[in-house]
């Protein structure tokens, strides 16, 4: 083990990198923190639906510091998104996609994330998470041929159900597990490949060693967050920001919300899904836009003089972004559903001139 700390203090890393660069060790602490709380969390977490729900709120109010337990969890799940995203886009903006192996595993970690997120949204067992998993599973349906079986297979029953709650909880708790496994193997590619640096291009002569001076900075960056997570714990100590109002009920099948929809960090993907009034047609809309972003590992594009236009699709696929995330909060009436197809046609094209 000291062996492997030596060799990564000792790696040659270049010399004009910034803290934009610390948010993978943001996001495996992060990640780290998630797995220890939600650990706690699952001793006295019930995998039943006569009485999940209320095994949350027992967590809650009965056992001695279960909320600050619980808002842990709840919290760093949206500031693992944030910073899964900050660090797509710093990716993004110095053609990290260039290097293969690293983009595929990156893109598997961020949808193994996604995944598990989705799944643990769902184990409250309140009436947006029963909603949710409903809407979001009967997706699987539209597959040609295999659709319904797959759907069956999911569900474990007819429904959504006390077998597809114990499937979920399986599921949730396995995945982060294998996130950092798959991240050990992205750390290791990092170091063989070296880092990449703001000018856009790698090169050996400008590298100074991995130990102290960027040692400092994660550190600093690590305090910062901190400081972010401890103003959320703290200030919303009693809440989850983020989370719908008609999840703080009891599941109702035969009661279903007027809007359902999922957490913010998930309303670019729900803008598309809705976009397109057939369901295998949003369903098209979404794979296409994850298929064009991993296949930018091909991209053999070079900055040099197109280096500010490159920049400005980058910033233009952003906006679109953020744009698409705040179309997920509107009705699925006219004109967010066409806007929310157009923006995301928009997305797709930029990607292409990155």
């Amino acid at each position: 083990m000291k062996k492997i700390i030596n060799s990564i203090m000792m790696i040659p890393t270049p010399s004009n990198i910034s803290l934009m660069w610390n948010f993978g060790s943001m996001l495996g602490l992060s990640m780290l923190m998630q797995i220890i709380s939600g650990l706690f969390l699952s001793m006295n977490y019930c995998g039943n639906i006569m009485l999940a729900f209320n095994s949350y709120i027992y967590i809650s109010k009965i056992i001695e510091n279960g909320l600050i337990l619980q808002m842990i969890h709840a919290h760093f799940s949206s500031i693992i998104f944030i910073i899964m995203y900050l660090h797509i886009f710093k990716s993004l903006m110095n053609k990290s996609f260039n290097k293969k192996m690293m983009w595929m595993s990156g893109n598997i970690m961020m949808l193994l994330t996604m995944t598990s997120a989705f799944l643990g949204y769902v184990l409250p067992w309140g009436q947006m998470s029963f909603w949710g998993a409903t809407v979001i599973t009967n997706i699987l349906s539209s597959i040609p041929f295999l659709g319904k079986n797959i759907i069956f297979w999911v569900w474990g029953s007819f429904s959504v159900d006390n077998p597809t709650l114990n499937r979920f909880f399986s599921l949730h708790f396995m995945i982060p597990l294998l996130i950092l496994s798959i991240s050990m193997f992205h750390l290791m590619i990092l170091h063989e490949k070296g880092s990449s640096n703001q000018m856009g291009f790698n090169s050996n002569k400008d590298k100074i060693l991995f130990s102290k001076s960027f040692m400092y900075k994660d550190m600093i960056s690590i305090f910062l967050l901190m400081l972010v997570y401890f103003y959320f714990l703290l200030l919303f100590v009693d809440q989850h920001y983020s989370m719908a109002k008609e999840n703080f009920f009891p599941a109702d099948p035969l009661n279903t919300p007027i809007h359902i929809k999922p957490e913010w960090y998930f309303m670019f993907a729900y803008s598309l899904l809705r976009s397109i009034p057939s369901k295998i047609g949003g369903i098209m809309s979404l794979f296409i836009l994850f298929v064009f972003f991993f296949m930018l590992m091909f991209n053999k594009s070079h900055y040099s003089k197109f280096f500010f236009y490159k920049k400005i699709m980058l910033f233009s696929m952003l906006m679109f972004f953020i744009i698409l995330t705040n179309l997920g909060y509107k009705l699925i009436e006219y004109p967010f559903t066409q806007m929310s197809l157009y923006v995301g046609i928009l997305m797709i094209l930029s990607m292409n001139f990155l």
